[in-house]
């Protein structure tokens, strides 16, 4: 019996790019760009526009159980102001995956390719930078 074949973090990234890029569409976004291989501190991973609003997405995912989470202050700030500097709404997506063969916690965090997965993605949450007046 082969082992079978892990995932890699941009492997995991990326399906949740794809979870969310499929979530835009239904929801009516006119989709621009989506980038899989972006510099994830400093780009967003889809462009999108839809009833006049322009908007960047930030996607962030993890494997069971945690969730996907911004690499911290610095880069919620940068991507914030890369938004604004576009004159674009910036909203995050947080996705977690689990492995849908897996019967315990451990193997439910296992990335094996080809298996289906549970995910859990509550939809998106606008990032904004306090107002400075």
């Amino acid at each position: 019996m082969t082992e079978p074949e892990l995932m890699l973090e941009s492997d995991v990234h990326a399906f949740g790019i794809e979870i969310v890029y499929k979530q835009l569409v239904e929801a009516g976004w006119d989709i621009q760009s989506a980038d899989v291989y972006s510099e994830r501190t400093e780009h967003p991973q889809i462009v999108a526009t839809r009833d006049g609003e322009f908007a960047f997405f930030v996607v962030r995912t993890a494997m069971h159980p945690g969730r996907g989470r911004i690499e911290g202050e610095e880069v919620f700030q940068h991507l914030c102001r890369l938004a604004r500097d576009h004159d674009a709404s910036c909203y995050f997506a947080s996705v977690g995956i689990a492995n849908s063969e897996g019967k315990t916690e451990e193997e439910m965090a296992v990335p094996i390719k080809g298996v289906a997965y549970h995910v859990a993605f509550d939809g998106l949450v606008k990032m904004e930078l306090p107002s400075t007046k």
